[in-house]
């Protein structure tokens, strides 16, 4: 019988409820504890919740006690019968347990045995991890050796087939390829010639016959194609584009193995196009110089009289110039975006003739292609080689090819420059030069600019001398010659100044060259000192002041013209003259008319008015009551007949008008000062009559 079943009947046999107080009163009431601690006890079940409770209530504690007992006991039974209820399942979980238990034991056998054999696969691993290290390194030393021996196979191999492309090939692009193979083979021969191998020795030799015979057939080939450039009407651009850059590895190839072939086919290819663009170039001077128009001589200076010109032996050429002084047309020449190359058909066929910038333009944009073509073949063909003993840099080859032509056209420039008188066209070329320095600028390209300064050199110089001529002129000049007539209309000399000063400093915008505007400051100067010189031969001082200002207005006229900022100064300098020329002959216009007036108001007007008589005062009003309709009439004949440019002489005449005008207020004021409300038996003119008679002849303007 299990044990559990054994407590189970136990606890179900039945009890009565007198045996059951027995049994509690001889366990619980036994006397066990002493007075004192029975007192504390009893003290402490005083302060128990459930103690405290019933004695709250009144509660019988024998009745509380057997209540409490008779609770207890169903308590008890109830957790009696809930444990047999569930014996079953305590007995099946204790039987589950045992056979985990079981199930526990076998799995730690398992995995005890798969311990075991885990380290018996490591061992395995570490002897196949030395295994593979060995066969790694073992791979490693015979890759390096498999790779050692092919690029020495490679290198020092030379096959059948590469002796023969070489030796019998024609040149072409698969020539190159092989060319490029051979290259390498002798590089790498270079790089290991130190190392002792006994194959470089037996190689060596046919490797560098074989090169010595690629050598002499890259050298026949190249002289045969730069020879090539020799032929007439040969386009050399055209060549070094589609031919010889084609080759240019097969040079460099010379001047890496023998340099002293590839130096000797660089010299023959400079002389050849040096040559070469000399002699086109000259045949193009020749042949633009039949188009160059005349367009001045020693004699068209601004102080040369015009009777000058008309000799024996120079009326002939008048017809081929044009204006010398005038800019013009010619401007064109700056501002089109036209390269302006001239073409010999089209020139002859219209028997054109033009202004030597014309020329100077085409010759210049003509080199600046074909010298811009030329460098960069120049850095394609010749300057990717690291030959040491090719010239120093690129542009010093092309200075090379182009030292004859620079010669040629410094020569051709500075023969135009000595003999030229025309300032207005050296002053284009200048500018033209300026463009061309800015074009190769742009292209990045600077092989031109030392060819380019020098011709900047050969002109302004001239360009110098040329105004210095002008300048003498004008001081040399003959009055009686330039001024026979001593007429006050506006005078050719000043005409001409004012066009040729409207020219240059229509050239010196956007330059603000500060020699130029020196340089007409100083032809000004003379040109004023000449006009003063003609005015003076004028023996009436007004007539010479209307020349004054008939020419001043001429030059303002040319001038206005154009409204660029570098012509201000010129002209606020013309306006201020202008104006005192313009007072000086309104006072002497005047002094005629009412000079009595004048000299009185100017006297008064800075002494007492009280000093000066009435009757003075009396003579002047009455004088000028009656004639200033007259005299108003006489300044407007007088005015339009001196000056003929009406715009000219309608603003003199306001000024005469308005001076006058003044004059007559100023001496109303001095008559209100002197007399003031009282009446006198002359009394002057109103003021407004005389503004509305004046307003009748401005009106007419």
């Amino acid at each position: 019988m299990e044990i559990d079943d054994i407590i189970i009947s136990q606890l179900l046999q039945p009890t009565t409820g007198r045996e059951t107080i027995s049994r509690f009163s001889q366990t619980s009431f036994e006397p066990q504890f002493s007075i004192d601690q029975m007192d504390d006890t009893i003290a402490e079940f005083q302060e128990d919740p459930m103690v405290m409770e019933a004695f709250s209530k009144g509660s019988n504690l024998s009745e509380y006690a057997r209540q409490i007992a008779q609770d207890l006991k169903q308590v008890e039974d109830a957790n009696v019968l809930e444990y047999v209820k569930n014996c079953d399942a305590a007995l099946d979980l204790n039987r589950q347990i045992e056979e985990c238990g079981l199930m526990l034991d076998q799995m730690d056998k398992l995995l005890r045995g798969y311990q075991v054999h885990l380290g018996k696969v490591n061992e395995e691993i570490g002897t196949i991890q030395n295994q593979s290290w060995l066969l790694s390194v073992q791979m490693k030393n015979r890759v390096a050796t498999e790779k050692f021996l092919g690029s020495l196979l490679d290198g020092i191999l030379v096959s059948p087939n590469l002796i023969r492309k070489i030796c019998e090939g024609e040149i072409n692009e698969f020539f190159i390829q092989h060319l490029y193979e051979l290259n390498s083979k002798l590089d790498y021969f270079e790089q290991n010639k130190n190392k002792k191998i006994l194959a470089y020795k037996q190689v060596a030799p046919e490797l560098e016959r074989l090169t010595l015979k690629a050598v002499e057939k890259i050298r026949e080939f190249l002289l045969k194609l730069i020879d090539s450039l020799k032929t007439p009407n040969t386009n050399i651009a055209m060549t070094q584009q589609t031919v010889l850059l084609k080759y240019k590895e097969l040079f460099w190839f010379l001047m890496d193995k023998y340099p002293d072939v590839g130096l000797e086919l660089h010299a023959n290819y400079i002389a050849i196009a040096s040559n070469y663009f000399a002699v086109s170039f000259e045949k193009y001077l020749k042949s633009v110089s039949r188009f160059q128009a005349v367009i001045g001589d020693k004699l068209d200076l601004i102080g040369i009289e015009e009777n000058a010109k008309r000799g024996l032996f120079t009326g002939r050429f008048q017809k081929d110039k044009t204006n010398i002084f005038t800019l013009g047309d010619r401007l064109k020449v700056l501002t089109s975006g036209d390269p302006g190359l001239i073409l010999f058909q089209v020139g002859d066929d219209k028997n054109q003739k033009m202004a030597y910038e014309a020329i100077f333009k085409s010759i210049t944009r003509l080199l600046l292609d074909n010298a811009s073509s030329e460098y960069i073949f120049n850095c394609e063909f010749f300057g990717n080689s690291n030959a040491p003993r090719l010239m120093e840099t690129t542009l010093a080859a092309f200075n090379g090819v182009f030292d004859l032509t620079f010669k040629l056209l410094q020569t051709s420039f500075k023969q135009y420059a000595d003999i030229s008188y025309d300032a207005v066209g050296i002053l284009l070329c200048i500018r033209l030069n300026a463009q061309n320095l800015r074009v190769m600028q742009r292209r990045r390209i600077p092989c031109l600019d030392n060819f380019l300064n020098m011709i900047n050199i050969v002109l302004w110089p001239r360009y110098q001398a040329i105004i210095d001529m002008h300048i003498d002129s004008l001081k040399k000049a003959v009055v009686s010659k330039l001024f026979p007539t001593k007429d006050t209309h506006p005078h050719y000399i000043v005409r001409r100044y004012a066009e040729f000063c409207a020219s240059i400093l229509k050239l010196n915008v956007g330059y603000n060259d500060a020699h130029v505007v020196n340089s007409l400051t100083r032809l000004r100067t003379e040109v004023e000192v000449l006009m003063g010189k003609m005015a003076a031969e004028i023996p009436v001082r007004k007539l010479g002041l209307s020349f004054w200002i008939s020419n001043i207005d001429l030059v303002l006229s040319i001038l206005s013209e154009h409204t660029e900022s570098a012509f201000d100064p010129e002209k606020q300098h013309f306006e201020q003259l202008l104006e005192s020329k313009t007072s000086d002959f309104v006072n002497e216009e005047l002094q005629i008319h009412i000079g009595k007036m004048m000299q009185f108001v100017t006297k008064a007007e800075q002494a007492d008015v009280g000093q000066f008589d009435g009757v003075l005062f009396e003579s002047i009003a009455t004088d000028f009551n009656l004639k200033w309709r007259q005299t108003l009439s006489q300044l407007n004949d007088t005015v339009t007949q001196t000056f003929p440019n009406f715009q000219n002489g309608a603003r003199v005449l306001h000024a005469c008008l308005a001076q006058y005008v003044l004059f007559y207020k100023r001496f109303i004021a001095l008559w209100e000062k002197k007399f003031g409300t009282k009446q006198q038996k002359v009394q002057p003119t109103g003021m407004q009559s005389v503004l509305v008679e004046v307003k009748k002849f401005r009106s007419t303007f």
